[in-house]
This record gives structure tokens, C-alpha cells and sequence, in this order.
């Protein structure tokens, strides 16, 4: 600072707050500008002592007073403060005169040898203003690379109201899976990959860019679709009795269709009376009438003979696909596993409760899987199997 003074490039102003916003509207340089180097420098080190109090002097750079964009004309590089009011909590009032913003950002950059400065496009008036400062000393300026803000359709990115969200209890922290924030992303089972190419996709642009979360869906499922084993979940169980004519019904779920080298889970249902039960999916059985044939997924094709009980016709996969049977999630009752699912339901937090299958115990907590007819979700917590859906 005291350099820049030297140069003429930096004078001391006593001008009022409402002096200076006068004086920059009209172009116009107030007389404080006119002061001999001396009488600056003199101002200058009163600054530093704490002669001034707030607002009675601040440091301004000479800049062009005639620039289109107000802001720039003269701008503060330093201001006086009061840190016995207002203490730093590095060095608490050791210091009262204090650089600004701009000034602060060009001689760091200068000092630790930045090559390219990326941000915001909001900063491309703060690029002008800090050039100044390298003009003066003869130093060369860095790359600046402004790119415009990417949004996401019906997601606040604002930290400053997601803040004001979780402290007035309206999200319960950052991780809030109706935030778009990266760990709520996480969360909900968004792959690095998946927001990597869409950023990649969506490039560097000096204007704002908007994306759908539908759009970031469509690249997570990619990933996802070879990585998530799948699962049986039932929410909103209904018990069925299900009559076999025989003394046992075994099923072999494939753990992925695609990649037979993963193996399949056996279920299997003793029924030694010729009876055994499984929980179905209420909502897939409750409207239907008597004598409906369904099937239930890798198992058997059954009979509704009222809500309660069913009767298998047959376990013959041919006639399901010939009549075109409706096929349905299902879990063993002996075996279920309690399972909650966490989701957002216009823009509220639900917990869908139901069961699984048991073949979920092999998840690991932070595994993502594929539940069947439901959709994707990470095992959030394996002790209660608590999920969180990700998307369909």
C-alpha cells in the first residue's frame, strides 16, 4: 500500500461515506487525490497508528474516475475498523486498518505465483478492479477463466439459505437428501462418476447453466445399473397363505441378470402341512378381485382366493409370460427382514416401511442395490436396513 502511494497510484480520503458515493456517481475526483505524496504518506501511517475511526479515512486506488461501471471509479483498497468492537479472530485488535477484498486477492495471487484464477462470472468486475493493482507494479496478470453459475432445476444451491434451512429445522443438516449439495448427492447413492460427466458435459460457460435432476438420473442409472445387485423389498406388506400342493417351494433370484457369474440366492419356503406364507405388496393386491392370477417373481404363479390366501397354479415361467401376469416382489414371512426406505415426496422426507427378502443381509453398509419394482437405493445403516432411495 504504502508502495502503491509512492507510485501515485493510491491516496488517502477523508471524505464522508456520502462524499465518496456522490463523487463517484458524477465521475468526479475529490480533492483528497490532489494531496503531495508527503502529506499521503503521513495520512497513510495515521491509518495504521489508529488516529482515524471507522469511516473517517479510507485508502482508495486511482482508477479511471470516468469508468462506466461506478464501482470501479477510485475503489477502497483499505478501510479503517474498529477491532476492539470488532476483533479478528486470528489477531484480535493488533490491526485497524484492513484490506478489502480485491486488494487482499491481487497481491496473494502476486505473492503466491498464481498462473490461472477460475471463478465466477460475478467476478469479472473484481478481475477489472484488481488489475489495476498489477498495471501499477508492472507485474502480468493472470489467466482469468469466469464461468457462469450451474443450477439445478428445483434445488436450492444457495448456501447462505441452506444454512438459514437447517438452522431454522426446515432440513436437518447438509446431507438432507432434498438438498443438491455433494453430500446429500452422496447420500442418496449419486455416483462420483455420474455427476464427473455431467459436469464434463455440461463444460465451462461464461453464462449460467441450468441441468434437471432427471438429467443427472439418466447418467447416475448408467453406473448404477452394472454396480446394484438386486433385491426384493415390499413395502406396505400384506400376508398371503399361499397353498402349494407340495412341501416345499424353492426360488432362485439371479443377483444380476446381466452378470450370471454373480450367482443366485435360493429362498426357500418349507410348507409341510402344504401351506406357507409371504409377504406381498399390499398396493399390487388389495384392488384386485378374487380368482387374479399373479406371479410372484423366480417363484410360482398364483391365485388370489381372497386377500388372505392364495393358491399356486403352477410354477411354470411360459405360462406367466402366455397370460401375461402381472409379476410381483415378495419376501418370505419366516425369513422377512424389517427395512425402511428413506425418500422425498414433494419435498417431503417419508419413510416407506415394509420388508425384504432375506438376501439383503449380505449388503454392506454403503452398497447400493436395485429393489426390485421399487428402484435404486443405497443400505444407509445395516443394523435397522435402512435405505435411502436414490431414483427409479
Amino acid at each position: 500500500a504504502k508502495r502503491l502511494i509512492e507510485l501515485g497510484g493510491a491516496y488517502v480520503c477523508t471524505c464522508s461515506k456520502e462524499e465518496i458515493g456522490r463523487n463517484r456517481a458524477a465521475g468526479t475526483r475529490c480533492a483528497c487525490a490532489s494531496r503531495p505524496a508527503e502529506e499521503q504518506l503521513e495520512l497513510w501511517e495515521r491509518m495504521l497508528a489508529g488516529d482515524f475511526e471507522e469511516g473517517e479515512a479510507v485508502l482508495r486506488l486511482k482508477t479511471d474516475i470516468k469508468h462506466p461501471n461506478p464501482s470501479v471509479r477510485d475503489w477502497i483498497a483499505f478501510r479503517v475498523i474498529d477491532t476492539e468492537r470488532h476483533p479478528h479472530p486470528l489477531v484480535g485488535s493488533k490491526y485497524v486498518a484492513w484490506p478489502t477484498y480485491n486488494f487482499a486477492c491481487a497481491i496473494d495471487d502476486h505473492l503466491m505465483g498464481i498462473t490461472h484464477i477460475l471463478r465466477g462470472a460475478e467476478h469479472e468486475i473484481n478481475t477489472l478492479k484488481q488489475k489495476y493493482i498489477y498495471e501499477y507494479f508492472g507485474w502480468t496478470y493472470p489467466t482469468a477463466i469466469h464461468f457462469g453459475r450451474l443450477g439445478i432445476e428445483g434445488a436450492i444451491l444457495s448456501k447462505s439459505k441452506i444454512r438459514e434451512g437447517i438452522r431454522a429445522g426446515l432440513y436437518t443438516g447438509y446431507d438432507d437428501i432434498r438438498l443438491a449439495t455433494l453430500r446429500a448427492l452422496r447420500r442418496r447413492g449419486i455416483l462420483p462418476e455420474a455427476i464427473r460427466e455431467l459436469m464434463m458435459h455440461v463444460g465451462i460457460k461464461a453464462s449460467t447453466a441450468r441441468i434437471s435432476l432427471e438429467n443427472l438420473y439418466s447418467t447416475n442409472r448408467k453406473y448404477l445399473e452394472a454396480k446394484a445387485n438386486r433385491y426384493m423389498f415390499v413395502p406396505h406388506p400384506l400376508k398371503l397363505k399361499l397353498r402349494t400342493g407340495s412341501s416345499e417351494l424353492i426360488a432362485r433370484i439371479p443377483r444380476h441378470p446381466s452378470y450370471p457369474e454373480r450367482g443366485v440366492r435360493e429362498l426357500k419356503l418349507a410348507a409341510p402341512s402344504g401351506y406357507c406364507e409371504v409377504y406381498v405388496p399390499q398396493d399390487d393386491v388389495a384392488h384386485l378381485p378374487t380368482g387374479s392370477e399373479l406371479r410372484l417373481l423366480g417363484l410360482a404363479n398364483i391365485k388370489l382366493l381372497n386377500l388372505s390366501t392364495a393358491e399356486v397354479v403352477n410354477l411354470d415361467v411360459d405360462y406367466a409370460r402366455t397370460k401375461k401376469l402381472p409379476i410381483i416382489q415378495w419376501a418370505p414371512a419366516e425369513e422377512a427382514v424389517p427395512a425402511v426406505v428413506l425418500m422425498v415426496k414433494e419435498g417431503t422426507l417419508v419413510e416407506v416401511k415394509g420388508v425384504a427378502e432375506p438376501g439383503v443381509t449380505e449388503l454392506k453398509t454403503s452398497e447400493h442395490a436395485q429393489l426390485y419394482r421399487f428402484g435404486f437405493a443405497i443400505l444407509e445403516d445395516r443394523h435397522s436396513f435402512r435405505f435411502v432411495y436414490t431414483h427409479a
